[in-house]
């Protein structure tokens, strides 16, 4: 890679970072007039609309070769995660989510090397470990910042992290030499349609009327399909043609931070335990990506 690609594929991870960062405090401000399903469906509905002229465009050239490859990434990359996301804060703190959020890397360099037989080096064990720890330290933390039962909604994040993962090796493998507009358009493609649909069926419309934060809400939410889905999407994806799927999802260093002082803004409480779990993560991804195997 040449210095200029290194610089533009390090502006890029950044980027995508901050904006990432914000998604879990834009989820928590939509949550409080919406339901967590209407949530994911509008997220998934906003990031397809605005890349629809692309994907009408490029359909037909991709669809008979690439079709299943396209609505896997759309539902395991996309649908699946905004729904898991949006129940999750429901009962666990933005900063929280977006530090265990911080697990897809770890996650995706399993997943490369179980199911598409990447090599693994002796450091990534240690790095697994610890980002395992802080991850299961963290669905123990009770909101009274001590160790309790497990918090299902931490898993539920945690899920979400490895289907990213499995996202990422996946169109590594077999959408890489899509170019990354045209590769987001028409993965939202498959999945926009059913979700706009389906969110008609409910009482979006009335409670975006009749609520009085209704039209700040969806606000939240087109900022979060539009900006936070599709514009980070499609850089996501150009930056994972540029490097390697472990290196882009080193994107969740910085995710943490911005999610946790989002949420600490917003008057959420942080505690030393989940400090020590974040840090436990952080560890292991800087664990995993200090070496990085050629072909992962």
């Amino acid at each position: 890679m040449t210095d200029r690609n290194k610089k533009l594929a390090s502006f890029i991870l950044i980027f995508v970072a901050l904006v990432w960062g914000a998604s879990f405090i834009l989820i928590k401000k939509a949550l409080l007039v919406y339901s967590p399903v209407q949530v994911a469906l509008a997220r998934i509905f906003f990031a397809y609309i605005v890349l629809v002229p692309s994907a009408v465009m490029y359909f037909k050239k991709y669809f008979k070769q690439n079709g299943w490859q396209l609505a896997f990434s759309g539902i395991i990359g996309n649908l699946i995660p905004a729904f898991l996301f949006a129940k999750a804060q429901t009962q666990l703190a933005s900063g929280i989510a977006g530090v265990l959020n911080s697990l897809t890397p770890l996650f995706t360099l399993l997943i490369g090397i179980y199911f598409f037989k990447n090599k693994i080096i002796r450091g990534h064990v240690i790095g697994i470990l610890f980002g395992l720890a802080g991850s299961v330290g963290l669905s123990l933390i009770n909101p009274r910042g001590e160790l309790g039962s497990i918090n299902v909604y931490a898993w539920l994040v945690i899920v979400a992290s490895f289907c990213y993962a499995l996202n990422v090796n996946f169109i590594k493998k077999y959408l890489g030499e899509i170019q990354a507009v045209r590769l987001t358009a028409l993965a939202l493609f498959f999945v926009g349609p059913p979700s706009l649909i389906y969110l008609l069926t409910t009482d979006f419309l009335k409670i975006t009327t009749s609520h009085s934060d209704g039209w700040l809400a969806l606000g939240y939410l087109a900022f979060l399909g539009i900006v936070n889905t599709a514009l980070a999407l499609v850089l996501f994806f150009r930056l994972l043609q540029m490097t390697s799927p472990v290196a882009a999802s080193s994107v969740t260093y910085v995710i943490p931070v911005i999610a946790l002082l989002f949420g600490v803004m917003d008057g959420e409480t942080i505690f030393f335990m989940h400090i020590i779990g974040m840090f436990l993560i952080i560890i292991g991804v800087y664990l995993v990506n200090r070496r990085i195997p050629e072909n992962v």
